[in-house]
């Protein structure tokens, strides 16, 4: 919902801070950041998503870029969960070498992709994914 409602709130977040120009302090972006690493290096699902609706929110840039500056801090969550549960015996090896591969080609094909879609239909297509997951996962 963040992600589809993104202008708005942004818009919204604009007039209550009472600025023309269309700049919200980047410094109000760390805490959700924050707290969205957390959950992402813990269950990781969705995290993406989340992380690219807050950039959003918070830093005015394109989505192609800020897709980008997703990606980095995706790849920090997770090599810092990844160094937590390398050392728990709590990893299933088999399964998180094909999950590797997955994302690094997902990563790969993913970034090339996002430079080419416009930013309105990536971002409605993150969010059309996004409702048909959930429901999927609702509904088992």
């Amino acid at each position: 919902a963040l992600l589809a409602f993104q202008d708005t709130l942004r818009s919204w977040l604009q007039r209550r801070q009472g600025d023309k120009k269309g700049n919200i302090p980047e410094i109000w972006a760390v805490l959700p950041i924050a707290l969205a690493s957390i959950y992402g290096g813990y269950f990781g699902a969705g995290l993406g998503v989340i992380e690219l609706a807050i950039l959003g929110l918070f830093l005015k840039d394109n989505l192609t870029r800020l897709n980008a500056l997703k990606q980095l801090l995706s790849l920090v969550v997770n090599v810092a969960a990844s160094w937590f549960f390398l050392f728990s015996n709590q990893v299933y090896w088999s399964a998180a070498i094909v999950v590797a591969i997955g994302s690094l080609i997902g990563g790969l094909l993913g970034g090339k992709l996002a430079r080419i879609i416009s930013p309105s239909y990536l971002r409605w297509t993150v969010v059309i994914l996004s409702i048909i997951t959930a429901t999927v996962y609702f509904l088992r």
